[in-house]
């Protein structure tokens, strides 16, 4: 841990509230700063990393029999989206390769002007109904990556509908409850324990609710149980779904020249790729955003080592997740 000791000693994040969890070598370390109302166990909205929890369901549902990757969404909608092409798969919404926008049909201008401060919470069943028949895909599914929050709330959504449920229950159901994750959920497990979010410029923000795009980033949790949820994607990670986070981590396709695209996992092969991301072995990462916070997840699935960074800032923290995961060797 040397070396994370010595870049977390000079990463000046200007007070930010700021938690840093780190596994190496089977050691696990929790670092914090900035004012935090739990500590090191303070509980922070985690964006765009709710996309890994959201796939490993896919998988995990795929690993049961109750899906299959090459099921058309629609299939698990009450109403069918708009097709370009072939039909949209629940594989394609996981890899970001469904052709879909980022955010659904009607949803852009409010988001940024009368419901800026919350810009999915009107996203009600019926809403998604709406969106579900009148958001067109941009391209035909699976001709080439295209980030799109609709795209991974929509798989969420859908495999809720399969299995009965809400997203939230699922996701206690089938990966929280059995790893033991309390702290990790769509509800804040004490609201004394989350972490108050800021805006890029330090203005307070509240809590996002993603309602029926959930799935896209609508998690909250603490470093220690990410650290949890990432030994999943170890070399000697035991049990049924272990074998189901092994399936996220297979590149399905190409993201960019040194990226490739998993489910929900973007991967870097070790040593390929720009100076910035050249790593010693293969990463997968993730980041995530919302109006007051920032999180950044990789891991290490040769050796199990593992970075998460929780910040209750709107300002990037991919630089340091970044420098942490290179010191991990």
């Amino acid at each position: 841990m040397e070396a994370i000791e010595k870049i977390l000693s000079t990463t000046h994040l200007r007070g930010r509230p700021t938690v840093v969890g780190v596994r190496s070598g089977g050691a696990t370390r929790l670092w914090s700063q900035g004012e935090l109302p739990d500590g090191d166990s303070s509980v922070f909205e985690i964006g765009s990393v709710t996309k890994v929890v959201t796939s490993l369901l896919l998988a995990d549902l795929v690993r049961t029999g109750e899906v299959r990757y090459d099921d058309p969404v629609a299939a698990h909608l009450p109403a069918a989206p708009p097709v370009v092409g072939r039909p949209i798969t629940l594989v394609d919404l996981a890899t970001h390769h469904s052709g879909l926008p980022r955010l659904p049909a009607g949803l852009l201008v409010p988001a940024m002007t009368r419901d800026r401060a919350d810009p999915y919470a009107r996203l009600d069943d019926e809403r998604m109904l709406r969106a579900i028949r009148e958001t067109r895909p941009k391209r035909a599914p699976g001709e080439r990556f295209a980030y799109s929050n609709y795209g991974a709330g929509l798989l969420g959504y859908a495999l809720a509908r399969t299995a009965g449920t809400s997203y939230g229950a699922l996701v206690a159901d089938r990966v929280t409850g059995p790893l033991g994750l309390a702290d990790t959920g769509l509800a804040t497990p004490s609201e004394d324990r989350l972490v108050v979010g800021s805006s890029r410029w330090g203005r307070p923000a509240g809590r996002w609710d993603l309602a029926s795009l959930a799935g896209a980033g609508g998690l909250v949790s603490t470093a220690a149980d990410l650290l949890a949820l990432l030994a999943l994607w170890g070399p000697d990670a035991p049990g049924p779904l272990a074998e189901s986070a092994a399936e996220t981590a297979v590149p399905r396709h190409r993201a960019n020249a040194f990226m490739e695209v998993c489910l929900a996992w973007l991967r870097i092969a070790g040593g390929q790729g720009p100076a910035r991301f050249r790593f010693p072995r293969d990463v997968l990462w993730h980041n995530g955003g919302t109006g007051g916070y920032r999180s950044f997840a990789a891991v290490l699935p040769e050796t199990g080592d593992a970075v998460v960074v929780l910040s209750a800032r709107a300002r990037s923290v991919d630089g340091l997740g970044i420098s942490l995961v290179k010191a991990l060797g």
